[in-house]
Parts: C-alpha cells; structure tokens; sequence
C-alpha cells in the first residue's frame, strides 16, 4: 500500500514538471512536446496560458506537417506597446475559447522571411489556423470584436460573456480617461498612435494641396489677363505727385541740417562757458 502511494505521488510530480517549467521560461526549448500535452488535456480543467513558441514551430503548424485542430498564433514584439497591451487579452481569449490552442511567436525569436512569407506585415497579428484555412483578423485589437472573430470562424461560443462585458468597461474607461490628457502627455503615453495621426494629416495635405494649387494659378491667369499695366503705371504715378516724395526727403534733409547746426551751437556755447569758468578759477588763485 505504501509502496502505490509513492509511486503514484511520484507519477504525479513528475507529470507536473513540464507546466512548471513553461512558466519559468519564455520560451521553452520542447515547444513541440507541451502543445501536444496541453492538447491532450481535458478542456474541463482551467485552460493554460498561451504558450511561447519558437518560428520553427510555426512554420511546422502553417505548413501543415502538424495537423491541428484550431489554433490562434499571436505574432508581436516585446517593445511595442500595442503588443503589450494584446498579451492580457490574448490570454482571456485562451480562457473563453479553451477549444482553441493558443501559441504566442515573439518578433525575434523567429527570422524575417516567415513574417514575409506569412504576409506578416505589422505587429502585433493574430492568425486562426485549422488543418484547412488560415484567417487573419484585420479588425481593431478590442476583446469584443475578437470574440466575435472567433466565433464567426470558429463556430464555438465564449465560455463566459461577462469577462467581455468587464473588459469593455474597463477599455471605455481607460478611452474616456485619455480624453483629459494634454497632446504632450497622449503623444508620451501613444506615440504610435500621435505618429499615425500626423502622417495622416500630412497624407491629407498632400493630397489637397495641388487641387489648391491649380485654383490659384486659374484665379491669378483668369484676373491677371484684364489688367491693364499701363493704367496701374499711371495711378502710381499720380499717387507719387500727390504724395511728392522729393520734398518730404527734402525737408527731412533741412531739419536734420538744423538739428545739427543747433546741437554744434549748443556745444560752442557749452565750452565757452566751461572755458571762462576755469579761466576765473586760475585768477582766484
């Protein structure tokens, strides 16, 4: 009796060594051998997280040399803030639709040419694969449209629709949060966002710009024709006799030439006095 309770108790922590050691690494080197334990599991048991593959591993699946039952590849990359932002929800979608196998590839942890090859484009990407199709969600990274994506092409429903409800709310509060933010402190918190927005705007401006142009050149040649030179020659002319610039410089040259002449005035008579002053200094003394 006590020898079956240790080999069982054995059999038991030794069938929970694989779990344990995909939480400690990020990406675990038998990537393979755990995506065909957890698919082995019964779906009564709390789903895992999603688990972290390598590009090898991918390719094995959209290939097609590892038949599948549905599963849900998240592309993304460590830096971007997007793809931070899509790892929580990415893991409730694990939760609600534990029919599906959910697998996350880290940007550098597969090569260029199977984002290129994939028509990878832009991270972070979700793509849903069964042993027939693969489908790509091009919508906005909102839980409630991704539910709606899974269960569109999946035919399966959510496990538990409050989850959504509890994510939405809490989406529309973070939206409504940003809404008293400054444009310094939304273009610090997205600047990916602030960046698209002003690309946009210059993409409109390129756009609207040469329509403006060509108005104007049609403006200035349809008035530009009718006017006489020779007429507007003429009333400059007479502006300048009625205006007579020669004598205001005229004038202008006099009074500097008095200012002058009184300033020196004023100086001769300055040291005139200045002179007799020291002269009845030198006879006091």
């Amino acid at each position: 009796m006590a020898t079956s309770l240790l080999l069982l108790l054995f059999i038991t922590c030794f069938s929970l060594l694989p779990s344990s050691y995909s939480y400690s690494s990020p990406f675990p080197p038998s990537a393979s051998f755990l995506y065909e334990l957890q698919s082995q599991c019964s779906l009564a048991t709390s789903p895992d997280p999603p688990l972290q593959v390598d590009g090898n591993f991918i390719e094995g699946v959209l290939s097609g040399r590892k038949r599948v039952g549905y599963i849900s590849i998240l592309f993304y990359a460590s830096w971007c803030p997007l793809s931070c932002r899509m790892l929580p929800e990415f893991e409730i979608l694990s939760s609600m639709f534990p029919q599906v196998q959910h697998v996350a590839l880290e940007q550098s942890s597969a090569l260029p040419s199977l984002y290129s090859k994939y028509g990878i484009h832009s991270l972070p990407a979700i793509l849903l694969v069964n042993q027939t199709s693969r489908v790509r969600y091009h919508g906005p990274k909102i839980l409630n449209f991704l539910v709606e994506f899974y269960e569109r092409n999946t035919g399966l429903e959510a496990k538990d629709n409050a989850v959504v409800g509890q994510l939405s709310n809490l989406m529309s509060d973070e939206h409504s949060t940003m809404k008293g933010f400054s444009l310094k402190e939304i273009f610090n918190r997205e600047p990916y966002l602030a960046l698209s927005i002003l690309f946009f705007c210059l993409r409109i401006i390129l756009f609207v710009l040469p329509t403006i142009m060509s108005r104007l050149k049609e403006f200035w040649t349809s008035y530009a024709s009718h006017l006489n030179m020779q007429i507007f020659g003429e009333v400059m002319e007479r502006v300048l006799n009625v205006i007579d610039v020669k004598r205001i410089w005229t004038k202008l040259r006099l009074y500097k030439t008095r200012n002058f002449h009184e300033r020196v005035r004023s100086a001769r008579v300055w040291a005139s006095s200045l002179a007799s002053v020291s002269l009845g200094d030198s006879s006091a003394r």
